[in-house]
């Protein structure tokens, strides 16, 4: 069980008045992970937010919530696990009451998706996947994702925290679209490994109504050298 406080101070920002003023926030949350019997394992992570940016009342929260399962056999010992992320949204922009959550300074590389696209901000997010070692040195998991918005009067956000695309009005619907990932890790030698990946996402009713709609593909090649 982690808690934890992040108290984070900032200049120059913008108010929803329209005025530039000090951010003043509080998160205060706890991540809580481990396992269970019969091969399962879990793991939650809740935040809230408190605290002001001028004359606006900063009012989110955030949440994680994840189980898993570890089949014995076959020797690949695959693991089957299921999440849901949530963020809240702002659901008035000139209401003087912040309620996106901020999701501060994170690591975000495969959290929302393999493709770094969509960030813990006004987001319902389903994931499940597969990951297994076909053999002692080859790892490879999949995992499909799902997306909405969780106010459709805010926007979808990038995992910098960015808007990506807003509809005030709520017209362009909830649900953001799909993305599927597949990734692997091979050591070729002690030093020296490979880690190949490949993500798709398929825009659904937000992307096609709030932005051109296109399919986005992303496929790489890490390699890592240790000295």
């Amino acid at each position: 069980v982690e808690p934890y406080v992040f108290w984070r101070l900032a200049r120059g920002m913008r108010s929803e008045a329209g005025t530039t003023s000090k951010l003043d926030s509080k998160t205060i949350g706890f991540r809580w992970v481990g396992r269970l019997p019969a091969n399962l394992d879990y793991g939650v992570e809740m935040a809230t937010q408190t605290g002001s940016l001028g004359p606006d009342e900063v009012q989110a929260w955030g949440g994680h919530w994840l189980a898993g399962y570890t089949f014995a056999k076959p020797a690949a010992k695959p693991r089957l696990f299921a999440e849901y992320n949530f963020a809240t949204g702002d659901a008035n922009a000139t209401d003087q009451k912040r309620e996106g959550f901020d999701q501060l300074y994170p690591t975000p590389h495969d959290k929302t998706g393999l493709a770094d696209q969509v960030g813990w901000k006004n987001i319902h997010h389903l994931r499940g996947g597969l990951e297994l070692k076909p053999t002692a040195k080859l790892s490879i998991s999949t995992s499909y994702h799902s997306w909405w918005l969780a106010n459709i009067h805010d926007g979808l956000y990038s995992v910098s925290g960015a808007l990506v695309a807003r509809v005030p009005d709520g017209s362009a619907g909830r649900h953001v679209g799909q993305e599927f990932d597949v990734q692997g890790g091979y050591p070729l030698s002690p030093q020296i490994q490979i880690a190949p990946g490949y993500s798709h996402i398929f825009p659904a009713t937000f992307l096609n109504n709030a932005t051109p709609g296109k399919a986005y593909n992303l496929g790489y090649l890490m390699v890592t050298y240790q000295f």
